[in-house]
């Protein structure tokens, strides 16, 4: 538990959602909001957006401008496996820095959009469907291969989850 210190030194996403988790090796966990989570914010339908990025770029592209996803405008799922999830504050997202994106880089699971206003679109329609969203992780461990693989559920419809 974190105590009042700490939590207003938090910046961006930090300050409204969280890992829990639920096993005793950390790979099932929810990523949620903060039970101290204003509820303007909480209800800000198009503030939170759940997304995909490659793996091996960890940007989104808007109006053909590379956004990073960093520890200020997004919590990220598991880098395990090459299609990765993670909620988006638009607002934060907004502040951050740019670069210029070539499509000749386009990855398999490179999320693009044309702007922000689609980003909102988005985030209003996933909000819809189950309020301020969450990502649920579950590692699943299978004994014959001796291999972990991961599911997701999210809290919106997955086609809408997904760029």
């Amino acid at each position: 538990m974190t105590n009042n210190n700490e939590e207003k030194n938090l910046k961006g996403i930090q300050r409204y959602y969280t890992r829990t988790l639920q096993s005793e090796h950390g790979n099932n966990y929810y990523i949620e909001p903060k039970d101290t989570c204003p509820m303007d914010v909480l209800n800000d339908k198009e503030r939170f957006v759940i997304l995909t990025f490659d793996k091996k770029d960890d940007y989104i592209v808007i109006d053909d401008k590379r956004y990073y996803l960093n520890k200020y405008n997004s919590i990220k799922a598991t880098n395990k496996i090459q299609q990765r999830v993670a909620i988006v504050d638009l607002k934060e997202l907004k502040k951050s820095k740019t670069y210029p994106f070539d499509n000749d880089y386009r990855r398999q699971y490179t999320s693009q959009f044309k702007n922000f206003d689609e980003l909102k679109n988005l985030a209003k329609q996933q909000w819809l469907v189950n309020g301020a969203p969450y990502i649920k992780q579950v590692a699943m461990y299978n004994e014959k291969e001796q291999r972990c693989r991961y599911y997701y559920e999210p809290s919106c419809d997955r086609r809408i989850a997904i760029a």
